[in-house]
């Protein structure tokens, strides 16, 4: 498998480079990272796709962790010749109409944004009026 990640020291960029490092090691499974932009887009993820499968054909599902990444790993997959959904799988972290509609669908990871929008929100009221401690 391979992951696109976006680059850079956001907290999500880095739990994902992270994560994947940990779940590459605890399935013994080599996992390629690449990063991309964290506002990538088509072409950007594009690039990376066909770098990554032109260095490693074997790779055999890829991961796209920044929005609207999905649409350029599939486009570079079907441009290489490989069937995304039966020699490639495609997933992205973000949902969005161009997942949904894209031939063939691409999976998609509900990370729960309007929840995730409303915490974050609510911990930076928290911040803001002294609610909590100085290192949140």
């Amino acid at each position: 498998p391979a992951l696109l990640a976006p680059e850079g020291t956001s907290e999500w960029a880095t739990a994902l480079r992270d994560t994947a490092t940990t779940w590459a090691d605890a399935h013994r499974t080599p996992i390629e990272v690449r990063t991309v932009p964290f506002a990538a887009t088509v072409d950007d993820a594009e690039r990376a796709t066909r770098a990554l499968l032109d260095a490693d054909p074997a790779i055999d599902a890829v991961i796209c962790a920044p929005d609207g990444a999905a649409p350029g790993t599939l486009r570079a997959a079907t441009a290489l010749g490989r069937t995304p959904g039966t020699d490639l799988l495609i997933a992205s972290c973000v949902d969005s109409a161009a997942t949904r509609h894209a031939a063939p669908p691409i999976t998609a990871v509900d990370l729960h944004p309007t929840a995730y929008g409303r915490a974050c929100a609510e911990l930076l009221c928290d911040v803001l009026a002294a609610r909590t401690t100085p290192d949140t």
